[in-house]
């Protein structure tokens, strides 16, 4: 399968809400950077407004998850980015993934500066930070059994993401150790903290604007960043129930399925 036929088997499914069909190993994208090249394909025929990017696969137990050992990146979308709360999901496959996750503002440009950023000198561009919960979903027919190459090629399976409350003075939460509890229908289901994040979201923040400049993109002023789960277990999304993500010091993100 050629990339062109790649590119058009996930936009063909993707405009019908339809399960993708499963790459045969011999039809994978050859390497990461092939994998990132339909990616950017794929996006283009969204025609939507991208206001940002997501960061997945950034704790161990999502990288064991996924088969992969480092992290990867998607678009998002003004069109895919809702409010919270009452906000209502109708969810395509049947195994979405909720994802609580910080995510940052960013002020101006991280272009090139002929250097490596790290969680140091990339404070500098974070203008706020929110709680958010960003929805992933498996599109392909075998669901989540996929790995890096077909999570990248579709869009690093973003679906969308639900925003809290921004918090300007951003530097007074403790990103690291601030504790995050996750509630399905009041039950107690799952914690995290941001130190679960390649030890400090930053890192997350940072890996993506190295990552991006490779490939002769940046992130730029205005763009959010969310930076991955901060869970320490895939929790599946169920119909008719209603998810709260509590951030100590940040808030709550609300969302329902229906």
């Amino acid at each position: 399968m050629s990339e062109i036929d790649q590119v058009q088997n996930i936009i063909k499914h993707r405009g019908s809400n339809s399960l993708i069909p499963d790459f045969l190993p011999e039809n994978l994208p050859e390497s990461v950077d092939d994998a990132y090249k339909i990616q950017k394909k794929v996006i283009e025929s969204f025609g939507m407004n991208q206001i940002g990017w997501k960061v997945g696969c950034t704790t161990e137990m999502a990288q064991k998850f996924s088969g992969m050992t480092e992290p990867f990146s998607g678009a998002m979308f003004s069109e895919t980015t809702f409010e919270s709360p009452n906000i209502e999901l109708n969810i395509y496959n049947n195994k979405p993934i909720i994802e609580p996750e910080l995510c940052f503002e960013i002020k101006e440009d991280i272009n090139d500066k002929n250097i490596t950023y790290d969680e140091h000198n990339i404070v500098q561009f974070v203008k706020s930070i929110f709680p958010v919960i960003e929805i992933v979903d498996a599109r392909y027919n075998k669901g989540w059994d996929i790995k890096a190459l077909e999570t990248i090629s579709d869009n690093g399976v973003h679906c969308c993401l639900i925003k809290g409350r921004e918090l300007h003075d951003w530097k007074s939460y403790n990103r690291l150790t601030s504790e995050m509890k996750l509630y399905v229908e009041g039950e107690y289901v799952c914690g995290g903290k941001g130190s679960n994040v390649l030890g400090d979201p930053l890192r997350s923040l940072s890996w993506l604007a190295n990552s991006l400049l490779k490939r002769d993109q940046f992130i730029k002023a205005g763009d959010i960043v969310t930076t991955g789960n901060t869970c320490d277990k895939p929790i599946f999304a169920e119909k008719n129930k209603t998810i709260l993500a509590y951030f100590n010091g940040l808030g709550e993100v609300v969302i329902k399925f229906v």
